[in-house]
């Protein structure tokens, strides 16, 4: 930012500067020697000019005598002085101020105010959504570190679950009272299944076969599903993630 004296100095040489209406320096070296042609047509010109007016105090000083020279020196300086003021107007107008209510009703601020508008809506629009969305399954699990585990019976598996260090041996759950039999499965990723069996128990040992399935980084699904006696499935676990963490010695 401008301190007082630049400011002031970029005032005067806004004032002082050439315009398109000046005249070159030979016609106004005319002027300055006398020649009546040159005093005709310069003459309106100069009036307001305060380059040429400049221009015309150098020319004069440059051809005067000596001793006149300090004298016509003082008075284009006073001359300068008195217009000051002018100059200092006309280089730095007076900013117009604006009432506050009026700029609330500029486009930028009718923009601001809609934007603001808008973003209220969807959030509101969000909150009526979420609250009239019917409950879903929830992701449950016993013991575990990050896993995804679909509770959408009445028990759960408890091994094995998300990250693992060493490879399962087998697959424990919850035990079903008035279940009769459960139905295990393992899955890939891409819901395919690579073992099934059926079992009384609340645990079953995996086979070697399925243990092979089971390598690093490699993400598979546990599911069982609990039967009574009459073969009516009274519950199921849903799909649970694990996978043997990479790197584990000895995998």
């Amino acid at each position: 930012m401008l301190n007082k004296e630049q400011l002031a100095e970029v005032a005067i040489r806004e004032a002082l500067k050439a315009t398109g209406d000046c005249p070159p320096i030979e016609e106004l070296a005319s002027f300055a020697s006398g020649q009546a042609q040159a005093a005709t047509s310069l003459a309106k010109h100069l009036q307001t000019c305060a380059y040429c007016q400049t221009e015309m105090h150098l020319l004069k000083t440059f051809l005067a005598p000596e001793t006149s020279r300090t004298q016509e020196a003082s008075q284009a300086a006073d001359r300068l002085r008195s217009r000051s003021k002018e100059i200092f107007r006309q280089a730095f107008p007076a900013i117009e101020s604006t009432p506050w209510w009026r700029s609330v009703f500029t486009a930028k601020r009718m923009a601001q105010a809609s934007l603001t508008m808008a973003a209220l809506l969807l959030v509101a629009a969000a909150i009526l959504f979420l609250r009239s969305t019917p409950s879903r399954p929830q992701f449950e699990a016993k013991n575990q570190t990050g896993p995804d585990v679909l509770r959408s019976g009445s028990f759960a598996v408890l091994s094995p679950l998300g990250d693992l260090q060493e490879r399962p041996k087998e697959i424990v759950w919850e035990k079903v009272p008035q279940a009769a039999s459960y139905q295990v499965r393992l899955l890939a990723v891409d819901r395919s299944e690579l073992w099934k069996t059926t079992t009384a128990d609340s645990r079953i040992e995996l086979p070697s076969a399925a243990r092979e399935q089971i390598v690093p980084a490699k993400t598979l699904f546990a599911e069982v599903a609990a039967f009574d006696a009459s073969g009516k499935q009274v519950g199921a676990t849903g799909l649970v993630r694990f996978r043997l963490v990479p790197g584990v010695p000895g995998h």
